[in-house]
């Protein structure tokens, strides 16, 4: 048992080397905490949630972390904390990226604001933060997930383990792990590749001076205008749906309206004189 211990520490600061060694790039996906140690209720002011949409904005796949994908190899993903303290003249918060082995991997400034209003001053000190992270210009590869034989040398191993770690049973069953991508149901998208639809998770457009987020979903993609200073971060417009090489756009009063994508990867809604042209922001 011990020589077991001895080889499951040596393996972990090998791998918590060579993780330290790691770009933001290098990860497949984040998960964001629902609540913060500042916070008194998960999701206060919808902070989290702002946070897990910037994250996925600046090249990043995040979650919560019950939105996990099943099966994924743990030590592929970040997980992503804030400290923040509110103050009667100033707000600040710093976002703290850990690997899975709890090492820290990034930690940004902290972001400031002089905004009285709690709500207003923690998304702004978001924001800021973000700005250390955005310079990193950030695209994370591909989730995928594990696929684990159960071999006689490898049930041997988790039955010694079982009072172990997560992250140390899985540095154990290493070498019977494999990894294939993760590839989400989305047959209409893939079949209609000649309608030139964004094939990121999230592209973002201007239209007068706005910007707007597309994000891509298993049946076709969600549009969202981005709000500043307001209660509300996003606002959903509408809903593009995708089926048999058709695509249809039905705003937030269910009115169906035409919609496609034209050369310039442009987003173009409406016809006649209310059409309106979302510029693809490259």
């Amino acid at each position: 048992m011990n020589k077991l211990v001895a080889v499951i520490f040596l393996f972990m600061s090998i791998i918590s080397k060579s993780f330290s060694q790691k770009s933001l790039s290098d990860y497949s996906y984040v998960i964001v905490s629902e609540q913060f140690e500042f916070q008194q209720e998960k999701d206060k002011y919808q902070l989290n949630s702002l946070t897990k949409f910037l994250f996925n904005k600046y090249g990043f796949h995040a979650y919560f972390d019950r939105e996990v994908p099943l099966n994924v190899f743990r030590c592929d993903g970040l997980w992503a904390e804030a400290e923040g303290t509110p103050g009667f003249i100033i707000t600040k918060v710093q976002l703290v990226l850990r690997d899975c082995t709890g090492e820290e991997v990034f930690r940004t400034n902290y972001g400031k604001s002089k905004v009285k209003d709690y709500k207003k001053a923690y998304y702004e000190s978001v924001r800021n933060a973000f700005n250390d992270i955005i310079k990193l210009n950030v695209n994370q590869k591909d989730i995928e997930v594990v696929d684990i034989e159960i071999t006689s040398e490898s049930q041997n191993l988790t039955d010694n383990t079982k009072n172990l770690s997560v992250v140390e049973t899985s540095i154990v069953a290493t070498n019977s792990i494999k990894k294939t991508p993760l590839k989400k149901v989305e047959p209409t998208i893939e079949k209609t590749i000649n309608l030139n639809l964004p094939l990121n998770k999230y592209t973002n457009y201007n239209y007068m001076g706005t910007v707007f987020l597309l994000r891509k979903t298993a049946i076709g993609y969600s549009l969202y205008q981005e709000l500043i200073d307001t209660d509300d971060d996003l606002l959903l417009i509408g809903k593009i749906d995708v089926k048999d090489s058709q695509i249809n756009f039905k705003n937030e009063k269910n009115k169906i309206l035409e919609v496609f994508f034209d050369e310039s990867n442009n987003l173009i809604i409406g016809s006649g004189n209310k059409r309106k042209s979302y510029n693809y922001i490259n």
